[in-house]
């Protein structure tokens, strides 16, 4: 019956309401004191030409005096006690219901009479137990009229009650079909058996519940004036609030418990160290004495003396000879206290175990005895006052360094620690190098002058204390909505980008801060790069873009001292890291690089970056290039400069060959440094300096030289037939394939392009030839796995997605970068990667560097390099398949596996797809093949041999 509860406390106050004219009445019956001090009840006022004797108004709350609002509010309440008083008659009858036949009707056998044991029974024998809803619904019918709501007694909602009872009902009998109440009654009545099989015929039991459940929800959610779902998102909040008040309770809990023990240790440590007996010698007994010394009024502080063990031992003795012993108080114990009181050392107040106060005048033999034998041996006249003078001071030291001690326990107000800024513009400041000349054997080669790039336009940049910590702090509120503890330690503001670096609480999940790196880009509304954790720290960074972008120069970089003074064979300018330090890299120690990045995020300047600056620390002498750009005006503003091997290759075909060249070139270069007896280039240059200078013999001449023909052909020529004596040799330059966009070349000349990068990036290494591929689609079928697993070093611009960044770095972070430069670049040998931003070369700035190198002088082009290499394809006619080298391997393979296709014949030989083709339409011709089928296989004429 508790649904009742809150319909009394909704009614309760209804019968205290009363109108204004109610009130006045009662005001006037109000008893008001008179004159004398008693009580007089005051008479209502009667109007003019009225008789002054009039009858008494109507009793309040009567009929007559109810207005039509009072009026209304009467009949809500009497029909809300009428349905409270229905539902409460009808749940005494069901609750006195027994379905026995012996037991009479007319009895009194139902709690209700007998008008309720009919209800009961054809209630109950209908729906079974689901009729204890009628009680429910009367008393919910009830509710509006106590809360002065408008009741919804409507023909859809008695359906509803309907369709629920038949359903419980069915649902009921299904359940429990074996079970009875009310003595012997089915606990889903008629309709519920009814209904019950005729569900479970249907459905089964699972489909009947999962049918019948989700109709009585949609009928209550239909019903309801609330929101289920908002209820529950209120019941989640208020858990996790109530969880979070649990858990500082509890940490408060424990952090005064803690601070009350490690009191409580100090405190009894304090005790220990005042406890311990200090024992004074008598030089020091005197000064005690000195120093406490009465000043003749007997206000002095008493003092104690403890005696050493020889004196008691003496004073043992002389009583044993004599038998008496007269203890008075010796000079210097007058001298000390007139009164008798002499020193003593013990920190309390009297030692408990020997220091007992002795009566002024002679004692006893016996008591003299056991005086001299106790540990100290005391004069004093009256005990009760005495206190020690030393257990004041040590009482006085105890409180002081307990205060000491209670300083150091209390704890200042907690203050908010704010994060540390980290100045890094002194980390951005560069030392301006000196011009130095070409370091290469033609020192009439100009290296190019600095000023032909654009001048550094900002110097420095600032940032604003206030707005970083101001993102600092919704920086930790945003982690906090996330679930994260953490405080920001540092901020290290760059040029780009700030970060932010985080000490999470213990206990928090890596992957969980990695994760959220899109939320906190909508709470921050910016991109945010998550670095978790910092290398070699126990913080996670957060980069967060700046609002303004302070622009990378070129020339900065290059007249830098850190870059013309870097030793290495192949310096280049990458930009400036995160906190504006210059980052440079030596591409021989990469020492193959692949560049990729969306259209427009500026893949092509970073290049034009690089080749810049190893055009500013290399000769021609020193470092040759060889430019691939299928896409034309890429790599089109270095063409024709002196350090070109072959004019920028445009052509897919001449780009195979070109790699091709460049295969063989490894392999020449490392057959020159087996005969000179060196591993590498670099050593093999320092043997070329040696012999060149007379250090070491030349090696001898070959018997052979090799030789190319005009067609491509590779022909041994006699050494006499060179027409060349025996020469010194020369430096080999470190040669710079840079291939543009190799998707497109992946796509036209996918077999043989990947076969010799592949091979160059196995080898190509020590023989000074270096490859850097750039792709703005770093998919799987461009950079395959031979390749990636050649390439150790990867830069990655802003790509699309996140399989992207997958696939060029093996991480996430590339999808989240700013473009216009921003980079990740992972250099060989680091497990980790940097975020630079790479300056901008502008197109005017290539030009005038390339074109002072153009006017140095012209290159010396091999024209080799993009000549076919296809030995096989050379020697075949291309007018007779049959004089072929290969026809007749051909036919056996074709004879032998019985089939027979142009993709076979290719796969098979591992030769050229028109090549396969000729031979293929030469043996159909000859008719050892038959024509082709459509999809089917053509047909082998043939048999094996």
């Amino acid at each position: 019956m508790a649904f009742l509860i809150p319909a009394i406390r909704a009614l309760w106050p209804n019968p205290l309401k009363r109108t204004a004219h109610n009130a006045d009445d009662e005001g006037a019956k109000q008893p008001s004191k008179g004159a004398d001090g008693k009580r007089t009840a005051k008479k209502p006022a009667q109007k003019a030409g009225r008789r002054s004797a009039v009858p008494s108004s109507p009793p309040v709350g009567s009929a007559a005096t109810r207005p039509a609002g009072s009026r209304r509010s009467y009949t809500r309440e009497a029909g809300a006690l009428l349905l409270i008083t229905s539902g409460l008659y009808c749940a005494l009858a069901l609750a006195s219901y027994q379905a026995d036949p012996m037991r009479p009707v007319v009895q009194g056998a139902n709690w209700v009479g007998p008008v309720g044991e009919v209800f009961a029974r054809w209630t109950v024998g209908l729906v079974g137990v689901v009729v204890w809803l009628v009680p429910l619904e009367l008393a919910l019918l009830a509710r509006p009229l106590l809360r002065d709501k408008p009741i919804r007694v409507a023909i859809k909602r008695l359906s509803g009650d309907v369709v629920i009872a038949v359903i419980l009902a069915a649902l009921t009998h299904i359940a429990l079909p074996a079970m009875t109440a009310f003595g012997k009654m089915p606990l889903g009545g008629v309709v519920g058996d009814l209904f019950g099989e005729v569900f479970r015929g249907l459905f089964s039991t699972v489909g009947s519940f999962l049918i019948g459940v989700t109709i009585v929800v949609l009928i209550l959610v239909e019903r309801a004036t609330f929101s289920f779902i908002a209820v529950a998102q209120r019941c989640g909040r208020w858990l996790a609030s109530l969880r979070s008040r649990t858990n500082r309770g509890v940490s408060a809990v424990t952090g005064a418990w803690v601070e009350a023990r490690d009191r409580e240790r100090e405190r009894r440590k304090g005790e220990r160290q005042a406890a311990e007996p200090v024992i004074a010698s008598p030089e020091q007994a005197d000064a005690i004495i000195a120093a406490f010394a009465d000043d003749g009024d007997g206000g002095g502080p008493p003092v104690f003396l403890r005696t050493s063990s020889a004196k008691r031992q003496a004073a043992a003795s002389a009583v044993g000879q004599s038998g008496a012993v007269d203890v008075k108080p010796s000079q210097d114990s007058q001298a000390a206290d007139p009164n008798g009181r002499c020193p003593d050392t013990s920190p309390q107040g009297h030692d408990l175990s020997g220091d007992v106060p002795a009566e002024p005048e002679t004692p006893s033999p016996l008591q003299a005895l056991s005086e001299a034998t106790t540990p100290s041996l005391p004069v004093v006249s009256d005990p009760a006052p005495v206190v020690e003078a030393k257990a004041r001071k040590a009482s006085a030291q105890r409180s002081k360094s307990s205060g000491k001690v209670a300083a150091k326990r209390v704890r200042k107000p907690k203050v908010e620690d704010e994060p540390k800024i980290v100045d890094t513009s002194g980390e951005a400041k560069v030392e301006k190098a000196k011009r130095r000349r070409a370091e290469g054997n033609d020192s009439s080669f100009q290296l190019p002058p600095t000023h032909l790039l654009d001048p550094v336009i900002t110097d420095g940049w600032t940032h604003s204390p206030e707005q970083m910590k101001e993102t600092a702090r919704l920086l930790e509120k945003t982690l906090r909505d996330y679930g994260v503890e953490g405080k920001v330690q540092e901020i290290r503001p760059g040029p780009t980008l700030t970060t932010f670096e985080v000490s999470p609480a213990p206990g928090t999940k890596v992957s969980k801060v990695a994760s959220l790196a899109d939320d906190l880009a909508l709470g921050l509304s910016r991109t945010v790069r998550i670095i978790a954790p910092i290398p070699g720290k126990n913080r996670i960074g957060f980069e967060v873009p700046n609002d303004q972008r302070v622009p990378v120069n070129l020339r900065e970089l290059i007249e830098s001292q850190d870059f013309m003074g870097l030793d290495a064979p192949l310096p280049c300018v990458l930009g400036r890291n995160i906190v504006g330090r210059p980052f440079f890299a030596d591409l021989s120690s990469m020492p193959h690089v692949i560049v990729a990045g969306a259209t427009g995020a500026g893949k092509s300047v970073g290049l034009n970056v690089m080749l810049l600056s190893l055009l500013y620390r290399r000769t021609p002498e020193e470092m040759r290039l060889l430019l691939i750009d299928p896409k034309v005006v890429e790599l089109a503003p270095f063409d024709h400069i002196p350090h070109l091997l072959f004019p920028v290759v445009t052509a897919v075909k001449q780009a195979a060959n070109a790699l091709k060249w460049t295969v063989d070139e490894m392999e020449r270069r490392y057959q020159l440094f087996a005969d000179a007896g060196t591993r590498n280039i670099v050593s093999y240059n320092r043997w070329v300096k040696r012999v060149r200078a007379g250090d070491v013999p030349p090696p001898p001449a070959p018997a052979l030289v090799t030789a190319i023909a005009p067609d491509g052909a590779q022909l041994e020529i006699p050494a006499a037939k060179d027409g060349s004596d025996v020469t010194l040799p020369d430096k080999i330059p470190y040669i710079v394939v840079v291939v543009e966009e190799f998707a497109d070349l992946m796509m036209q000349q996918g077999k043989d392009v990947e076969a010799s990068v592949a091979r160059l990036a196995q080898k190509a290494r020590a023989a000074g030839i270096h490859v850097i591929l750039t792709t703005q689609r770093p998919s799987v079928d461009v950079i395959t796995g031979m390749i990636k697993a050649n390439f150790p070093t990867r830069v990655a611009y802003r790509v699309a997605q996140k399989v992207d960044s997958r696939t060029i770095l093996d991480q996430q972070g590339a999808e989240h970068l700013l473009g216009r430069g921003d980079l990740l670049v992972k250099l060989n040998g680091k497990s980790h990667v940097d975020r630079v931003q790479c300056p901008f070369a502008s197109e005017e700035e290539v030009q005038r560097v390339t074109d002072m190198l153009r006017a140095q002088g012209q290159p010396e082009y091999d024209e080799s390099i993009v000549q076919n290499r296809d030995e096989d394809d050379s020697q075949a006619d291309p007018g007779d398949a049959e004089s072929d080298p290969l026809y007749d391997q051909a036919v056996r393979i074709v004879a032998d596996t019985k089939k027979c296709s142009t993709s076979w014949i290719q796969r098979k030989l591992g030769i050229g797809y028109n090549r396969a083709a000729k031979i293929v339409e030469t043996m159909e011709r000859n008719g050892l093949i038959g024509p082709p089928n459509g999809s089917k296989p053509r047909d082998i004429l043939i048999s094996p041999h």
